[in-house]
């Protein structure tokens, strides 16, 4: 853990010599306490060198509160069960970029864990939609505010997409009608080049087996041009 903190240091003071905004991948396997992998995207070169520094620096800090909760969680198993060989937790972080320009930044990290005796594993989907501009994270009524031409109509848009979607097969849903009444600024989201796609975490409006919900609506539904 400490060897990649190490390098995630080195490339932040890399990017600030730099100008095009750009992404590399940063992957490590975890061993010992903890059984797993870690895969993040890192972002440099913006000419606002602090702005990419503070994305980074926020990602590092969610990577570095997840590892270590796992961490204490493995440290007490270890302290408790007898005759037990570890690792006795499994953490995986996988994550991809949406979208990417010079002035904003759209991807999400899937944080997944196994913990020993758990009936099974859980992941949450966290998203990081950052304006490198105006170096703050977006969220939902954020970013429909800044880039679409109606807001509420957008709104609109997106929850009878989500009805539609849902209508199709609902039985591998929950009854959300209240749900959906409202969809909250805090919504998870994130963008790629062609679509907004929503998300809904395990059990929020589905059970397990469904797996985590994403409604895909397409940009140009929502008049939305990002440059």
């Amino acid at each position: 853990m400490k060897k990649f903190l190490s390098i995630f240091l080195l490339l932040i003071l890399f990017s600030m010599t730099l100008y095009s905004i750009e992404y590399v991948t940063l992957s490590s396997e975890l061993t010992e306490n903890l059984s797993g992998r870690v895969s993040i995207p890192f972002f440099y070169g913006t000419k606002d060198a602090p702005s990419a520094f503070l994305l980074n620096s926020y990602l590092a800090k969610d990577v570095e509160d997840f590892l270590s909760e796992y961490l204490d969680e493995s440290y007490s198993f270890r302290n408790s069960i007898e005759d037990s060989k570890g690792p006795y937790v499994e953490v995986i972080i996988e994550s991809e970029v949406g979208f990417d320009s010079d002035s904003f930044v759209s991807f999400y990290a899937d944080y997944f864990s196994f913990v020993y005796l758990q009936a099974h594993p859980m992941t949450t989907r966290e998203t990081y939609n950052y304006d490198l501009t105006l170096s703050k994270f977006l969220n939902l009524y954020d970013f429909l505010d800044l880039y679409s031409n109606d807001t509420g109509e957008s709104f609109q848009i997106i929850k009878e997409t989500i009805i539609e979607e849902i209508n199709s097969d609902p039985k591998i849903y929950f009854n959300v009608d209240e749900t959906l009444d409202t969809i909250g600024y805090d919504r998870d989201y994130y963008v790629t080049n062609e679509d907004l796609v929503i998300i809904y975490q395990l059990y929020e409006i589905a059970p397990y087996s469904s797996g985590i919900r994403e409604f895909k609506i397409p940009l140009k539904e929502l008049g939305i041009e990002i440059q």
